[in-house]
């Protein structure tokens, strides 16, 4: 947690496989009074959808160096934020891609640097794992494999590379007020 001009700046990412809930948590999180000066960054993987690129299990180099780049600005850009990916998510699924060739070897190492330059620049980096059905929302992958590949993936990358992640588990509403604690503890602790 940083401070820009005397006053307390943080940074908080919310990741996880997809359809864990995470985008409806950043939802849940925006009527919060403790958030309205916050910088809602979300849709990151849908937003390099929208330009045409495959997502998911289809990514390629072009998709994931896009998605990186994009973790790097919300990151930089914005003194206080949430996002609903992170770079973590954006490692991870490049990691799954290069198994399957999808990617190369290089956009791997990209996607490396850039996860190992910035992941130390969350506050608090919370962490979904699959509780709940997936959800066709013509976007996300559906396929219940993928998504467990994925998640079993985090759980590796998380425990790997030492990346502290807090778990949230339950409801929105539980997932809710497990946030507000350790948000309030982080800020008590400065």
């Amino acid at each position: 947690m940083g401070s820009v001009y005397g006053r307390t700046t943080m940074r908080i990412g919310i990741a996880g496989a997809q359809s864990v809930g995470k985008t409806t948590l950043l939802n849940a999180l925006r009527s919060e009074p403790e958030f309205k000066d916050y910088e809602i960054c979300n849709e990151v993987t849908r937003r390099v959808n929208s330009y045409g690129l495959p997502i998911n299990e289809e990514g390629n180099d072009i998709t994931q160096r896009l998605i990186m780049q994009e973790h790097i600005v919300n990151v930089f850009m914005y003194d206080n934020m949430i996002t609903d990916r992170t770079v973590l998510d954006g490692f991870v699924y490049s990691s799954y891609l290069l198994t399957g060739q999808k990617i190369n070897a290089n956009t791997y190492l990209y996607a490396d640097r850039i996860f190992e330059r910035v992941i130390n620049y969350y506050d608090l980096l919370f962490y979904i794992p699959p509780e709940f059905d997936i959800k066709d929302d013509g976007v996300r992958s559906t396929d219940i494999k993928f998504r467990d590949d994925i998640a079993n993936l985090f759980e590796y990358i998380i425990n790997e590379r030492m990346v502290p992640t807090i778990h949230l588990q339950g409801t929105v509403r539980e997932r809710v007020g497990q946030v507000l604690k350790f948000v309030k503890e982080k800020n008590e602790s400065t």
